[in-house]
């Protein structure tokens, strides 16, 4: 168990690494009421494509999110969620393109609802039987969630941008890859990605650190297996598609702008470039910029207009989404203001961005999920969430410029729109 230190933050972060591989961060808020934990598996959506042992396998699109379901699952016919729900915790878990995970929080009972969590998530319960139940209730999942204009907005964007890289698949697969999965491929899937020395566990409250410890590895399992070998091809430059439009029952069209871009995002280069890629979105895009006061005051978008990048291995997309009645012209609109930027950025801007930037982060430290989630990334990307904060004050405007003027060529930018009859 090693305690780390970050005097300006008047932060500490306890880190242990189990013999079983499993790595433990905790967050130690004396007088905290509400504490929170996460138990994440690196994997997620984008890892069809794997190798154990020597040995590729490739499974339909959609076990992470088929599997993240039938983990509440247990041997006795119960659920985790009816646990929880005795314990007074509140419970739940997602499935993203990088990583599955398994969370809750609470007032109280913490050690107990954790031993939950770690039971739960080592116990799989698969048969014959509950996975055809399982594929009915998620093939009409996906057919819901193809109902939704903005979820068809994000779907055709993602396929648009990448021509490769199993980012542009949906997490949650199609109704076709699903009828193919099996409880053979579900145990092989969970067998290789559910491992302790592919999880991280991180904890945030007024918890004692080494109960938290000791109960972790008395209840996961004690050996440590290999981890998975994750394949992905190599994306080219440049986008599948320029352009996509769907028609839909919608008011207002709604778009999404994407923008993708070669970058290495693990380690301390990546920590450097995801928090640069922060800052120049804000600078660019934020509520405060000089682009964002335009299309709003004109009219242009709506108050639902926002931006965000996405990070996968050796690749990162910015997504720029919202409704407007002319998504072309929010485009134009973008690529002038970011060839300005790419020349020259005001000082005293900058600063005021990257202040403003440092205190939503320094906030983050008192929200006990928005700190553990962001470690868990932070972890799976090979740094910690607290030295990326550390960093903020070295970005300059001139590396800002630069990375502004990488991200927006042409040939990488997608435009996807959901307009009405």
């Amino acid at each position: 168990m090693q305690e780390n230190s970050y005097p300006k933050l008047n932060q500490k972060m306890i880190s242990h690494t189990s013999a079983n591989g499993l790595k433990i961060c905790i967050f130690p808020k004396k007088g905290f009421k509400r504490a929170y934990a996460i138990l994440a598996v690196n994997y997620g959506a984008i890892d069809t494509t794997f190798k154990v042992g020597g040995e590729s396998f490739t499974s339909p699109l959609g076990v992470a999110h088929f599997l993240e379901h039938k983990v509440f699952e247990q041997p006795d016919g119960g659920n985790a969620l009816q646990a929880f729900a005795k314990t007074g915790a509140s419970p739940n878990a997602f499935t993203g393109k990088n990583m599955t995970a398994y969370y809750f929080s609470g007032t109280e009972n913490f050690m107990r609802n954790l031993e939950i969590l770690l039971g739960f998530v080592t116990t799989p319960y698969f048969t014959d039987e509950n996975v055809r139940k399982e594929q009915g209730i998620i093939g009409q999942e996906i057919s819901m969630v193809n109902d939704r204009p903005g979820w068809r907005v994000y779907e055709n964007l993602m396929q648009s941008l990448y021509q490769i890289h199993p980012a542009r698949n949906s997490i949650i697969g199609t109704v076709e890859s699903i009828n193919r999965i099996t409880r053979d491929i579900l145990f092989r899937c969970y067998n290789t990605f559910y491992v302790p020395s592919n999880m991280t566990l991180c904890v945030a409250g007024d918890i004692d650190p080494s109960k938290v410890i000791e109960a972790t590895e008395a209840i996961l399992p004690k050996y440590k297996k290999e981890v998975p070998q994750k394949e992905y091809e190599y994306e080219p430059l440049g986008v599948a598609q320029s352009r996509i439009e769907e028609i839909a029952e919608v008011a207002i069209p709604q778009f999404a702008i994407g923008v993708k871009v070669a970058l290495e995002t693990d380690g301390e280069e990546g920590m450097r470039n995801r928090t640069l890629a922060d800052i120049s979105t804000d600078l660019l895009l934020g509520p405060s910029s000089a682009l964002y006061a335009k299309l709003y005051g004109d009219g242009i978008i709506t108050s639902d207009f926002g931006a965000e990048f996405m990070f996968f291995s050796k690749n990162a997309a910015l997504m720029i989404s919202g409704e407007s009645r002319d998504p072309e012209l929010v485009l134009s609109e973008v690529k002038k203001y970011a060839e300005k930027l790419a020349c020259d950025i005001d000082t005293a801007y900058f600063e005021r961005i990257k202040k403003s930037y440092l205190g939503m982060k320094l906030r983050s430290l008192d929200k006990v999920k928005t700190l553990c989630n962001e470690q868990i990334e932070a972890v799976f990307a090979g740094y910690d969430y607290l030295d990326s904060i550390d960093i903020i004050d070295e970005i300059k405007p001139s590396e800002v410029s630069a990375f502004i003027k990488k991200l927006f060529r042409d040939e990488n930018i997608a435009l996807s729109i959901v307009k009405g009859k």
